[in-house]
Formats: structure tokens, C-alpha cells, sequence
């Protein structure tokens, strides 16, 4: 079921049922640590026959061919709502900017937001291959697949249908702790291995999901599956750039 929701396997299931659904968020970072497998094989053969900007190019490819446009949709249609001037009346604000994430149409937000997210993993691929680190991409996917468990969990949907109704606050406190323990693990091995700072990046990342829950609790009462899609992408290019920065202040000395 969480391949099935996080990515484009062609998995068919029958006869599951919402509680069901919500349950598989035990498995979203194991989904991840299978991304983060599968970009490192890939990349470990291409790096012995592309540039890095062709590589980079490459694994973006690879990686929208393997998630699909979900979350990507999601970040741009939340940029969209959120850049909604609005007026002084809070419920009709919220009630519109639900009515714009529906909408299939894509604004001038979503659209920046969308190349800029391309545009900032393309450059931080690039540059975490050229001073070789492939590992860590394994534990940056199956943080970000976890990122979105924390808001699951301590929030509320923001409507009553749709995929964030199916999830956000579905999930309870032993499936929170479950979900954990993979990320918990390799954050100790990486951390173990040579990635002194990578706790700090992590601590970080959970300040940055904090502040993001509020906030969209505060711009829509709520959180939707948009959101979580937005989520993921946004702790994805955060982390690339704090890892990256770390590293090479860490050369440096």
C-alpha cells in the first residue's frame, strides 16, 4: 500500500480499506530507503561514464519517472494558495485557498516554486557528486518520507475527503514510534560512519516541520495531501543544502 500510494509500481489492491491505507505510513521511510537505493545504484554506474550535470539530469529523470508528478503537484498547487492575497475575512481566505489547491489549473506561484525546486536539486545533485557522497542520498529520502509522518500525526485535515483525510490524524502513537525506528538507524550509522553534523541537520529539518505544520494549520485550518506532497520536497532541497553546506565547511577545516 505505501509503494502503491508513494510511488508509480503498478501494485493492484483489492478490498483495503481507509484504516488500512492510513496504517501504511509505518512503511513510508522503508519506501524511501528503497528510493535512496535505487539513485545510489543508478548513480554509482552512471558516474563512470556521464559528467555530473548529465548524471544530475539524469537522476531527476529517474526520480520523477519512479514518484510521478504527486508531489511536486502538491508543492505547487500549496504555493499557489498560499500566495493568495486574501482579504480581512479568515474563514472565507481559508475556504478559497482549499477552492485554488483544487483547482487544476497551475499559477504563477506553483510555477516558480516548482522550478525553483528542480533548479535547487539539480545544482546540490550535482554538487554532492562531485565531491562524492552517494550514501547519504539513501538517508535523505527516507527522512523525507518520514517528514510527513510527524504532521500526520499531530494534526488534522483540513478537509473532509480527498488523501490528507485519509492520513492526517489517522495515525496513532505506535505507529508514529514504528515509522521512527528506520530513520533513527541510519541517522546513527550515517552519523557513526563520518556525518558528525547530521544530527544537527535532522534536528533542524524537525524545527523547519514544526513551523510548517502551523503554518499551514494557520493559512487552512487543516493539512491536506498537498501539503504532505509539498512536505517532502520542501525537506528534500532544505536538507541538500544544509548538507552541502556542512560538508564543505567541514573540508574546509
Amino acid at each position: 500500500m505505501a509503494l502503491s500510494f508513494l510511488t508509480v509500481f503498478p501494485l493492484k489492491l483489492k478490498g483495503i480499506n481507509e484504516k488500512e491505507i492510513a496504517g501504511s505510513v509505518i512503511f513510508f521511510p522503508f519506501v524511501g530507503l528503497l528510493e535512496g537505493t535505487l539513485f545510489v545504484f543508478l548513480l554509482i554506474i552512471l558516474n563512470h561514464i556521464f559528467s555530473s550535470a548529465v548524471i544530475s539530469i539524469i537522476l531527476l529523470l529517474f526520480l520523477f519517472s519512479l514518484r510521478g508528478i504527486f508531489h511536486i503537484d502538491g508543492l505547487s498547487d500549496t504555493f499557489d494558495a498560499i500566495f493568495y492575497k486574501g482579504t480581512v475575512q479568515k474563514e472565507k481566505d481559508i475556504h478559497r485557498r482549499l477552492e485554488i489547491m483544487k483547482d487544476s489549473t497551475v499559477g504563477v506561484a506553483g510555477v516558480v516554486a516548482s522550478i525553483f525546486d528542480i533548479l535547487c536539486k539539480f545544482v546540490f545533485i550535482k554538487e554532492l557528486i562531485d565531491i562524492n557522497q552517494f550514501m547519504i542520498f539513501v538517508f535523505m529520502f527516507t527522512f523525507s518520507r518520514w517528514s510527513v509522518i510527524p504532521i500526520i500525526y499531530c494534526s488534522k485535515p483540513a478537509r473532509n475527503t480527498g488523501l490528507g483525510a485519509i492520513f492526517v490524524g489517522k495515525v496513532i502513537a505506535w505507529q508514529f514510534i514504528i515509522s521512527t525506528v528506520l530513520p533513527v538507524f541510519l541517522l546513527s550509522y550515517f552519523t557513526v560512519r563520518s556525518f558528525i553534523f547530521l544530527p544537527l541537520i535532522v534536528l533542524f529539518l524537525c524545527v523547519i516541520l514544526f513551523i510548517l505544520k502551523k503554518y499551514f494549520e494557520r493559512k487552512f485550518n487543516g493539512i491536506t495531501g498537498d501539503h504532505l506532497g509539498a512536505t517532502v520536497e520542501i525537506t528534500e532541497v532544505v536538507f541538500l543544502f544544509c548538507f552541502l553546506l556542512c560538508e564543505k565547511l567541514w573540508l574546509s577545516y
